[in-house]
């Protein structure tokens, strides 16, 4: 008996030795990220290497699915001990839409997404088995939940994505490039202050339609700081297109004033 209890000790003991070794914020790869979590992974065995990552197909171990509810922005934010360059697609089989550096030290990369499943995959540049800590937040687009149009006085924020020419220059009301003003009997003008946050070559033109698809507004460019535009108008429904001309992730600031 006394033999047997020192072999069942031991036995606790090993096991509780190999769970307390395991640091407990390390997550497996191939996982759902939960935003605001903080991961910490290692790039065993190689890996994270550069045709795991610089390929859009599954991959067990070095992929990460990120859920999207509603486009907007995916930000992450950590840091790492090598430089680490992360790559976000859109869907398997689908396109990049982030490929960044971390570089040494402290990092913020973000990406505005559509809604959807989107992976995370990362490249050890110098396959030093690099470690990198980070958590993912993610900031929806709320433009498009008021089908009574965009209120005035009141600066709107958007991470723009999918805002092409294409979807810019129609006049179809059913993409999701596009925004309702309801204007009443008594005004008469639509003012339209707007700027543009992100890289410097960002340059967003903006088109506004009637609600008989007529443009009222065609190619006016924000750029290089604050802009603001005052156009005719009438009683009705106007929808508002942007087309993101240059410039990538842009973060897109607008008021509208009627008067």
């Amino acid at each position: 008996m006394k033999c047997m209890k020192k072999v069942m000790g031991l036995v606790l003991a090993g096991i509780m030795s190999i769970t307390l070794a395991q640091p407990i914020d390390v997550k497996a790869a191939n996982t759902i990220i939960a935003f605001g979590t903080e991961y910490t992974e290692t790039n065993n065995a190689g890996t994270w290497n550069y045709n795991s990552a610089y390929n859009n197909l599954p991959d067990e171990e070095n992929c990460r699915t990120i859920n999207a509810e509603s486009a907007g922005r995916i930000t992450i934010t950590g840091s790492s001990n090598e430089d680490v360059r992360i790559f976000l697609y859109d869907s398997y089989g689908g396109s990049e839409i982030q490929n960044q550096s971390t570089g040494t030290g402290r990092f913020t990369i973000a990406a505005n997404v559509t809604a959807g499943a989107h992976y995370l995959k990362f490249w050890d540049v110098f396959q030093h088995n690099s470690t990198i800590k980070y958590s993912v937040t993610f900031t929806p687009n709320k433009i498009f939940t008021t089908k009574k149009g965009l209120a005035f006085n009141k600066e709107n924020t958007e991470y723009l994505v999918d805002c092409t020419y294409n979807t810019a220059t129609n006049n179809h009301k059913s993409t999701e490039n596009c925004r309702k003003v309801v204007i009443s009997g008594k005004k008469k003008r639509l003012k339209i202050t707007a700027y543009a946050l992100g890289d410097s070559s960002s340059d967003v033109r903006i088109y506004v339609y009637n609600s008989k698809g007529k443009k009222v507004l065609a190619n006016w460019s924000v750029r290089d700081g604050k802009r603001s535009t005052t156009i005719k108008v009438k009683k009705g429904t106007y929808y508002i297109k942007f087309w993101e001309c240059f410039g990538n992730n842009t973060e897109f600031h607008y008021k509208l004033k009627a008067k």
